[in-house]
């Protein structure tokens, strides 16, 4: 079954706060999200992460860590996500793809409806948090 390799980034700030985004989109519009998006063909995962950020935030990122993978398979054909922990350094954000967006603690995570695929990075962000520690497996 075909493919398609998607990134997200988990950006946080000082205060330990991530960045979450309301989706703008025909499938699965309002519903809560890492941004990020589709890698192209002979680009990195990293750089794909850097650009679609840039896309739709309008900032200029570092990718801190690779934090995990998982495939949501509530699509044809299957979206195999790879998540960054990453951090702004340019620019303010402006959602261009999402409804909106907000700044929240790990613990308020609970409070949006993500889609289910998205529990294996909900859980090690949990995790980690909880621990203050970081693994990089979902």
């Amino acid at each position: 079954m075909k493919k398609i390799e998607v990134v997200c980034a988990v950006l946080h700030d000082q205060s330990g706060r991530v960045l979450i985004a309301q989706r703008r989109s025909v499938t699965a519009d309002g519903v809560w999200e890492f941004p990020g998006g589709k890698v192209e063909a002979d680009e990195s995962k990293e750089a794909a992460c850097i650009r679609e950020i840039k896309e739709e935030l309008d900032v200029d990122i570092v990718v801190d860590e690779f934090l995990c993978e998982f495939d949501d398979v509530a699509f044809d054909p299957i979206v195999h996500v790879s998540a960054f922990r990453s951090h702004i350094v340019e620019g303010s954000v402006c959602f261009h793809a999402h409804h909106q967006g907000k700044w929240v603690t790990i613990q308020e995570l609970d409070a949006y409806h993500f889609q289910a695929a998205d529990e294996p990075l909900l859980t090690l962000l949990r995790y980690q948090d909880d621990k203050k520690t970081f693994h990089n497996q979902c």
